[in-house]
């Protein structure tokens, strides 16, 4: 079951261009596959069985860092408690199997619980502010967790002269850990599936050369905050770069990509947090300002204008680079669509004018 979990993970992964964090997490079961592996060889071959028990502990701690890290690079965060965890672990294991220390075998699955304990831990801990199926990852997890502490418990009490013999920890063992990585398995894939349905979700909403809204994101932003019965009025702000089409067909469209991407760039910049910006198509933008004074946003969008030569300074003299803008505010109870379009008039009235200006459409704002 865990190989398939793996390989349904890399085939993810591979296919559907997820983060690394997935490949890792597929890695992950894939190891916990090869550790059950070497239990079954250990029974098969009795003579090897003190080496494949050792390798099968290393398997374990191995799967549960992989699935720890690839939840820490998923939460973009560092992974030293996972690596200081997994190399102090290998080494206490090799070191006892090696020199045969102590009750190398109780040590060992002692050490090995602790250890995938420790990183279970530490996956709980990444997920703390987690919702959605995150949450629902980080409680199974601590429950997973408890478990595998027992285990480590059961392991010491297995000890030679202990309390419990052998078969008992091996039931103990078994009672949990299939049922703990199936779980996990289940719910590492739902991770998986919603974290590409958010990126799925994202690309839908957003443009992939600006990073700004596409038309359907901003047009649902802008519609979502102004159908309220209280909605905001805010400004409607339509921009388009000048001769556009002229910078294409002489210098090429990777040219003509960076002159988008810089417009982009510096439109975002005055962007507050209550204000929306979007990428029309083309060379097209849109702006909503959350402020009710067309004249302050007129201020505003004249700066936005007056910046844009200077981005393109690189660029060969005969080339200027500049923008028109065209603004409106929206009337009471108007929708978004009427707005845009008293808007895209202005723009039009600047672009007639003779380019590079910014002209309010303040005479049918009421």
């Amino acid at each position: 079951m865990s190989l398939l979990f793996g390989v349904a993970l890399l085939v993810a992964w591979r296919h559907f261009g997820l983060k690394q964090h997935a490949m890792i997490w597929a890695l992950s079961f894939m190891s916990s596959a090869i550790g059950h592996g070497l239990r079954i060889l250990g029974g098969l071959f009795p003579d090897h069985q003190s080496l494949t028990a050792m390798l099968a502990c290393h398997a374990s701690i191995g799967s549960f860092a992989l699935l720890a890290w690839g939840f820490r690079l998923r939460a973009k965060r560092n992974s030293n408690s996972v690596a200081i965890v997994w190399i102090i672990s290998t080494l206490f294991i090799l070191v006892v199997w090696a020199f045969q220390l102590v009750e190398w075998r109780m040590a060992s699955r002692m050490m090995t619980a602790i250890a995938d304990a420790a990183l279970v831990g530490i996956i709980v801990h990444t997920l703390r502010r987690a919702t959605g199926v995150g949450r629902t990852v980080r409680w199974a997890m601590t429950v997973f967790g408890i478990y595998i502490t027992s285990v480590a418990v059961a392991a010491w009490l297995a000890r030679s002269g202990g309390e419990i013999s052998d078969a008992a920890f091996i039931i103990v063992l078994s009672i949990g850990t299939p049922t703990g990585m199936i779980a996990s398995g289940i719910l590492t894939l739902l991770i998986v599936s919603a974290d590409l349905a958010g990126e799925l979700q994202r690309q839908a909403r957003y443009d992939f050369l600006t990073g700004l809204f596409n038309r359907r994101g901003f047009e649902e932003g802008v519609m979502a905050r102004t159908a309220r019965p209280r909605g905001e009025r805010g400004i409607v702000v339509v921009t388009d770069l000048d001769r556009f089409k002229a910078i294409n067909d002489r210098f090429g469209h990777a040219t003509g990509d960076e002159v988008i991407r810089r417009f982009a760039d510096h439109i975002r910049g005055f962007v507050g947090a209550d204000d929306m910006a979007g990428r029309m198509g083309g060379e097209e933008f849109a702006l909503f300002m959350a402020r009710p004074n067309i004249t302050e946003a007129t201020a505003l969008v004249e700066k936005i204008r007056q910046g844009v030569p200077a981005l393109f300074l690189d660029f060969p003299a005969d080339v200027p680079v500049t923008a028109s803008f065209g603004l409106t505010s929206i009337r009471p109870g108007e929708d978004f669509s009427s707005a845009y379009a008293r808007a895209d008039a202005a723009l039009y009235r600047s672009k007639n004018s003779g380019r590079n200006k910014t002209v309010a459409d303040i005479a049918n704002v009421s």
